[in-house]
């Protein structure tokens, strides 16, 4: 566009309040900045706007279709601010969110509803992927993560402290025996998570909280929780999980503990978003949504 936006809103304020001077205290400039304003306006259209006299100015006929154009544009641009205004105010926007595929589908899905009931405004696109995405080059607002790596240009929200477990089937330890202190755990079929940094080495503490790392090995290895979950339950080994995603199946028996929570190192449950000094409404909200959450994700 021809001309600056504050040398148009200016011109047009001078057609408005009828003269340069009350178009000046209007906008809180002086008479001869006014005159600077439309005169530069002029040049940058080379057209004439307005006739001048000594005692009053008139709309040329182009000065008469241009101020008309330029109050709709004026117009659409107080109606933007309004909005904007409201957007804060009032979450709204397209909300994209990657989360751990176990955790988004076993967990996070059972409060989608409430958060969409909460702020029916927002779309929300959910994608579950173990791969830790790159927020800002694939266009994700936030993630959820477990264990996330530090990484300078994200904040990160901490949710929860998640105790990992080992768990077995009943009927699996009834075979092979119960092992009594985690360097046992050579001895054992454990079913490996190959998603892990070293899913072949799994640290635990000793009944004296030294801190062990011990060499595993087993008949099944997968990248997927719940079969990881479900070989558990199905008497194929030991498994090593986020007591998070194994709760329902310690309660009903399915799966035995084997020892206490703190046989072994807990994992961080959180939400990164990009470092912005003006959060978007939509992210503020979700995060605080999870925020809300985060009591039942500590067992």
């Amino acid at each position: 566009m021809k001309g600056s936006v504050d040398d148009v809103v200016v011109f047009c304020q001078v057609v408005e309040a009828g003269s340069f001077t009350a178009a000046g205290e209007a906008v809180s400039l002086s008479k001869g900045a006014v005159s600077k304003a439309v005169s530069r306006l002029e040049a940058s259209l080379g057209v004439r706007l307005l006739h001048r006299t000594t005692r009053r100015q008139t709309l040329t006929e182009a000065g008469e279709r241009f101020h008309a154009r330029a109050m709709r544009v004026i117009e659409e641009l107080d109606e933007a601010a309004r909005e904007v205004g409201e957007h804060a105010d009032r979450p709204r926007g397209h909300l994209r969110v990657s989360a751990p595929s176990f955790f988004g589908a076993e967990i996070l899905s059972h409060h989608i509803g409430d958060f969409r009931c909460r702020y029916p405004e927002i779309t929300m696109e959910l994608v579950h992927s173990n791969r830790f995405v790159d927020l800002v080059a694939e266009r994700f607002d936030a993630a959820v993560r477990i264990s996330a790596p530090v990484d300078s240009s994200l904040v990160m929200r901490k949710l929860a402290e998640v105790p990992m477990v080992f768990c077995a089937a009943p009927s699996y330890l009834e075979r092979h025996g119960r092992p009594q202190t985690p360097s046992d755990l050579r001895e054992h079929d454990c079913i490996i998570y190959t998603g892990s940094a070293k899913p072949r080495e799994w640290v635990a503490f000793d009944g004296d909280g030294q801190r062990l790392t011990v060499a595993v090995d087993g008949g099944l290895h997968t990248n997927d929780d719940h079969t990881l979950r479900q070989a558990a339950i199905d008497g194929c080994g030991i498994v090593r999980m986020p007591r998070l995603f194994l709760t329902d199946q310690i309660e009903t028996g399915s799966l035995e503990q084997i020892w206490p929570d703190a046989a072994a190192p807990s994992v961080t449950l959180g939400v990164v978003y990009s470092s912005r000094r003006e959060l978007p409404g939509k992210v503020r909200a979700f995060v605080d949504f999870l925020v809300e959450q985060r009591g039942r994700w500590q067992a």
